[in-house]
């Protein structure tokens, strides 16, 4: 059985993949040429994805073992919420308030409020770091790892950065929030770097257009 990062990696690479020739097509159709496939960009944009993948599953983990849980929303989960432990965040069936308490006594007030779980903070904090420190992220790998595939000199490749930085950047806050209220609210951990794929398929188009396909 496949382990949810291999599943993620293959399932966000086609995705991936598929918005690439997509904008192969629409590139094309642009330029009034009859279509045909360029597999060097292919590759490429397939290489990139294969790299920045296994990172944003991990970054996925990370946050949401640190700020574990859905928010309290008519439309949150309820049957099911995470937690982590030493081998990592996992869902498991919500207990009653009573079992719970029988479960988890807190000596004192202090630790009251260190074990009780506040989703909807949590969520703010997810939602924020996503805009923010996954945004840059996100978009300093993709400037920098589309432009090395090219062949294209580091000194060029900071230059990139400083010059499509913030088109890039203005353009992802057109959407990502979205994304990012479903994925934090609806979404199981393990599956939230495919759901992000495929809400960003055309996020993928933009991006390859973007780099010139």
């Amino acid at each position: 059985m496949l382990s949810p990062l291999v599943t993620t990696l293959i399932q966000s690479t086609l995705l991936n993949a598929i918005s690439n020739i997509i904008a192969q097509v629409i590139d094309q159709y642009r330029h009034n040429k009859p279509f045909s496939l360029n597999i060097i960009p292919l590759i490429q944009f397939v290489t990139y994805a294969i790299i920045i993948i296994p990172i944003n599953f991990s970054w996925q983990k990370s946050v949401e073992a640190r700020f574990p849980g859905f928010p309290t929303f008519p439309w949150s989960p309820r049957g099911t919420a995470s937690f982590s432990n030493k081998t990592g965040t996992v869902d498991r069936p919500l207990l009653p308030i009573k079992e719970k308490e029988k479960e988890e006594k807190p000596k004192d007030k202090w630790q009251a409020a260190r074990l009780k779980p506040s989703g909807t903070r949590n969520f703010v904090i997810k939602f924020i770091l996503d805009q923010t420190v996954a945004s840059i992220m996100n978009i300093t790998l993709f400037i920098v790892l589309i432009n090395l595939l090219k062949g294209i000199s580091f000194r060029a490749t900071c230059g990139a950065i400083c010059e499509h930085f913030v088109p890039i950047m203005i353009a992802r806050l057109k959407y990502r929030p979205i994304v990012s209220l479903l994925m934090y609210t609806v979404v199981s951990v393990d599956r939230r770097v495919v759901f992000g794929s495929a809400c960003g398929v055309i996020w993928g188009i933009y991006l390859n257009l973007y780099a010139v396909v």
